[in-house]
């Protein structure tokens, strides 16, 4: 009969130490320039054992040959089995590896944040951070150049004119500062202010969402000042009488702010008056429209008061009304 063969139990490949001492060399080489050198381990000190641990040890050695002995007279069939290691023996040698360990064992920790690595894209302009995420490789020219044509445009402070792009942007906040004032108190803690006694005592608004209404509500003065036609706040639809009561209660609001403020000599950002709208006058209309009514596709349309006014017109024949009278 054939002999059956079976698989190869393939064998565990050792690596070498030397091999492996290299690669380890190799890493730490390469972190060391891309860091910092790694600070020296603490050497481990070596395992101290107590005297009645070796005293327990010899006496397990001894219990152990005993049982080697008698086994060894029981019979040649058990002379290859080398015995049941004792549980008690094998939990206390692993304590004491664990307390060895314990104590020996050093944590080293470090530390790889650094301000050279980090690199702030915050001061960044928008060629440079689109030259940071990109994968070319920087061009070290170009920005050279752009360098030292900064460095020429920016004159020295006392030599700037009044029409200055510096001068011409603080006089900007400073407008800003004022139309938005009345808005910026309110929202603050300013205990004169009539809107803002809820909030006398902190330093900002405790409600929420304080800072979104406050940004929302100076944005709108904003566009308005740019010349938008409505506001972004104002809603388009509801009922005449609340409009004309949220109007007029506005302008109140708004004339009593400038008399507190020209009676205490707080100068306000200037009124800007809106024109009034007038009703456009009616052109010459086209020939082919009638003279009265209005077409709506191909129906025309006549009001009451037209008819009215065409019934009015109307002539009555000649020699019908004006006879005489019957006696």
């Amino acid at each position: 009969m054939p002999s059956l063969l079976g698989k190869r139990k393939s064998r565990p490949v050792e690596k070498e130490p030397d091999a492996l001492a290299d690669a380890q060399e190799l890493l730490k080489r390469y972190f060391e320039a891309r860091f910092k050198p790694l600070a020296a381990a603490a050497p481990r000190a070596a395992p101290r054992k107590a005297a009645n641990d070796h005293d327990h040890d010899s006496d397990d050695s001894n219990a152990s040959q005993d049982d080697d002995d008698s086994d060894a007279e029981a019979g040649e069939s058990d002379s290859d089995w080398g015995g049941v290691s004792d549980d008690e023996d094998m939990d206390e040698d692993d304590d004491d590896d664990d307390d060895d360990d314990t104590e020996t064992h050093v944590i080293e920790v470090i530390d790889h944040t650094s301000a050279a690595s980090t690199i702030s894209t915050a001061n960044m302009s928008k060629r440079e951070l689109k030259a940071y995420l990109s994968s070319r490789p920087p061009d070290h020219s170009h920005s050279a150049a752009q360098t030292t044509a900064n460095t020429k445009k920016t004159p020295s402070d006392p030599d700037q004119p009044e029409d200055s792009a510096a001068f011409l942007a603080n006089d900007l906040a400073l407008q800003r500062l004022i139309s938005e004032s009345h808005i910026l108190s309110a929202a603050g803690g300013n205990p004169s202010h009539w809107q803002s006694q809820h909030a006398a005592g902190t330093a900002a608004n405790v409600r929420a969402f304080a800072a979104g209404r406050t940004a929302r509500k100076t944005t709108d003065m904003r566009v308005q000042a740019l010349g938008a036609k409505e506001s972004i706040l104002s809603q388009a639809k509801m009922p005449m009488s609340m409009r004309k009561g949220i109007v007029g209660a506005a302008a109140t609001k708004e004339g009593k702010r400038r008399r507190e403020a020209r009676e205490n000599g707080i100068i306000l950002e200037r009124e800007v008056k809106k024109a009034k709208t007038k009703k456009k006058p009616r052109g010459e209309r086209p020939v082919d429209l009638p003279a009265v009514g209005r077409m709506r596709g191909a129906e025309l349309r006549v009001s009451a008061r037209e008819a009215r006014a065409i019934a009015a017109s109307v002539r009555a024949p000649a020699g019908k009304g004006r006879g005489k009278r019957r006696r």
